[in-house]
């Protein structure tokens, strides 16, 4: 034990009494272990997030679309052929509301972009999502009201010009006044509010507070059905979750006069394979990381070997001195490797305290989350351990095997 403390304390003592020389030894270390914590930290954030982003939206709900997005990056070719295939139609959601006996809620979702103008006041919000919705939206999505209701069915059959707006565009469009009960022009037709939806954190700098939603058939009405819907389905329970989709794929394959040996025209995408696309996203991200971590730590290894090889030869004498009063061979090899060891790891907490202070910098400037993980800082510290056994075991073992009369001559 008096043998650790005395070899940390001459190797903090060098550290200090040589900081610049120390900082530049050690700046391969401390930027490999910063790399490390923020990386990790900003990931496992972002990873949180979207857990609990899909967890928001509801483990049992799957969304029927003409083209999955996702696989533009997981399979481009898939993705164009995919470009292809037939339009989702509001018939096609009809078909599922009415027919599927496994699904608790059907809603149609189309979205589009324009410009919102208070018709009393003058005021006008640019690139506003407009989203046409069925009646059930409410028990499909995580989505509450500040103030009025939501759209009803009855609002959705009689195609009826009604918005819920979110909570910015109310804000905007209506600073002074209740919004609800008020109109707003949508190019040329006009629309009374009967709600305003409560606020809603953003998503990686995406503003979720700026849409409107509106009855579906309406919105076609205005501008004609030229594109493809989305149809969101839950499930009613987690247990059928799997069932229903089946039913859902073969309701649609009939719909669409599929053969057996055809596939599907149209795709089925559920929270598990944005998860399984977002683990392959950071899987890949942290890969990357590891790579070029380990050629940092291993230059950085090399320049800490280099130092303590010249910080033998600088006290080869006071190894000779050492020996000659009797420490053995093992006495001396360990402790260069607690000198080596204590470099590092001094590298290390420095480090961690910067890898944490970027992760901070980060979600505090940026959209992006994070998260302090107890697991990383274990792991840093074993990193630097490791590298400082390692590349301090060929010093320590130089330095141990010198012979004493040989030492006590060097001057």
């Amino acid at each position: 034990m008096i043998a650790l403390l005395e070899g940390v304390r001459i190797a903090l003592s060098a550290i200090w009494s040589q900081k610049l020389r120390s900082a530049l030894t050690l700046l391969c270390v401390i930027i490999a272990i910063l790399s490390i914590i923020a990386v990790v930290s900003v990931l496992d954030g972002m990873d949180q997030y979207v857990r609990d982003e899909v967890a928001g939206a509801g483990a049992n709900v799957f969304t029927l679309r003409r083209v999955d997005e996702l696989k533009v990056l997981t399979d481009f070719q898939a993705f164009l052929d995919s470009l292809g295939n037939p339009r989702i139609t509001l018939a096609d959601y009809k078909a599922l509301h009415e027919e599927l006996t496994l699904a608790e809620f059907v809603d149609p979702l189309r979205r589009l972009n324009g410009t919102l103008e208070a018709v009393d006041s003058g005021r006008s919000l640019k690139n506003v999502e407009i989203q046409g919705r069925g009646g059930e939206y409410p028990g499909i999505e995580d989505i509450d009201l500040a103030a009025g209701s939501h759209l009803s069915q009855g609002d959705v059959d009689q195609r009826r010009e009604v918005i819920v707006l979110g909570d910015e565009v109310a804000t905007t469009l209506f600073p002074d006044v209740d919004p609800i009960g008020q109109k707003v022009r949508l190019d040329s037709r006009h629309y009374e509010v009967i709600g305003v939806f409560a606020k809603r954190a953003n998503v990686l700098g995406q503003n979720r507070n700026v849409f409107g939603v509106v009855p579906l058939p309406t919105l076609f009405s205005q501008y004609g059905q030229f594109s493809s819907i989305n149809v969101l389905v839950k499930a009613r329970s987690l247990g059928e979750f799997g069932a229903a989709l089946e039913e859902a794929r073969t309701l649609m394959r009939v719909r669409h006069g599929l053969r057996p040996d055809r596939e599907d025209d149209f795709n089925l995408t559920t929270a598990e394979q944005f998860l399984t696309f977002w683990e392959k996203i950071s899987s890949g991200i942290f890969a990357t990381l590891i790579g070029v971590v380990s050629i940092t730590l291993v230059v950085g290894g090399i320049i800490i070997m280099n130092v303590m090889l010249v910080s033998v030869t600088e006290r080869t004498r006071e190894i000779g001195v050492r020996k000659a009063l009797g420490a053995k061979r093992g006495n001396i090899l360990f402790q260069f490797l607690v000198e080596s060891v204590t470099l590092t790891s001094a590298g290390g907490v420095v480090g961690i305290v910067l890898g944490f202070s970027v992760a901070f910098l980060v979600g505090a400037f940026t959209p992006f989350p994070y998260a302090v993980k107890p697991w990383s800082i274990v792991a840093a510290l074993a990193i630097v351990f490791a590298v400082g056994v390692f590349f301090g075991l060929y010093p320590a073992s130089r330095a141990a095997k010198l012979q004493p009369v040989e030492a006590l001559r060097r001057e």
